[in-house]
């Protein structure tokens, strides 16, 4: 009985001897280490980011390889539409409103940029430049960006008959450009 209890004690010794043996030998491993928990961790992390940031720039790169959609002036009517080749159109439209209401409308449109352009411009030192004879406005929006292009102009212009009078007509000619 007593050599069974000492082999029952040698052989519970000998397994403790071996568990702390293998644990000085190997530590729990790599990932035992914080310093390898940390880099792997942040590793993972930088990894994501980038996945992340792909993604993102690739939807952006897609919602630009289109038309933008430009404002309609309410009630005007399209007269004219052409494709004239991919990544290029221009819509006519024309309206019976006044003038400066159509171009009130797209001077208030957000992101849109407008220039009214004059017949002459005389430039005055020291003060505002003279403009003359009010031909036209100019408004552009721009959201090209990640090598895509996406751009649209809009012309408003009255219309004038022969005598150099107004119709009554104004006419939004607007140009649309996308793509890479």
């Amino acid at each position: 009985m007593a050599s069974e209890a000492e082999g029952v004690m040698t052989e519970q010794g000998r397994q403790t001897e071996e568990r702390g043996a293998a644990q000085s030998e190997a530590p729990g491993g790599c990932l035992s280490s914080r310093v390898v928990r940390v880099t792997l961790i942040a590793a993972v992390v930088v990894v994501v980011l980038g996945v992340i940031a792909v993604a993102a720039v690739l939807a952006l790169r897609a919602s630009r390889d289109k038309p933008l959609d430009v404002a309609i002036y309410h009630g005007a009517r399209l007269v004219n539409h052409e494709t004239l080749y991919d990544g290029f159109d221009h819509l006519q439209y024309t309206s019976d409103d006044p003038f400066p209401t159509v171009e009130a409308f797209y001077f208030g449109r957000k992101g849109m940029d407008c220039v009214r352009q004059y017949r002459t411009v005389e430039e005055r030192p020291g003060q505002e430049p003279l403009r003359e004879g009010h031909l036209s406005t100019r408004c552009q929006v721009d959201r090209s960006g990640y090598g895509i292009t996406q751009v649209a102009t809009v012309l408003i212009q009255p219309v004038y008959d022969a005598t150099e009078q107004p119709t009554g007509q104004v006419v939004i000619d607007i140009q649309r450009y996308w793509g890479e």
